[in-house]
């Protein structure tokens, strides 16, 4: 089933909201990691794991 032109335009007008909630999620999450007790290398290393 295809989606409909007015199903395309609501995801179009969300998608952007969307992007900016998930990215927020992800910048809140790193910054509690990044204050974690750690050793700076530990920190560095864990933090490219979970970006990638």
């Amino acid at each position: 089933m295809e989606p409909s032109k007015k199903d395309w335009k609501l995801f179009r007008d969300k998608i952007g909201s969307w992007q900016e909630l998930y990215m927020e999620k992800l910048v809140k999450e790193y910054i509690a990691f990044m204050n974690r007790d750690w050793p700076a290398s530990s920190k560095f290393w864990e933090l490219e794991k979970k970006i990638k």
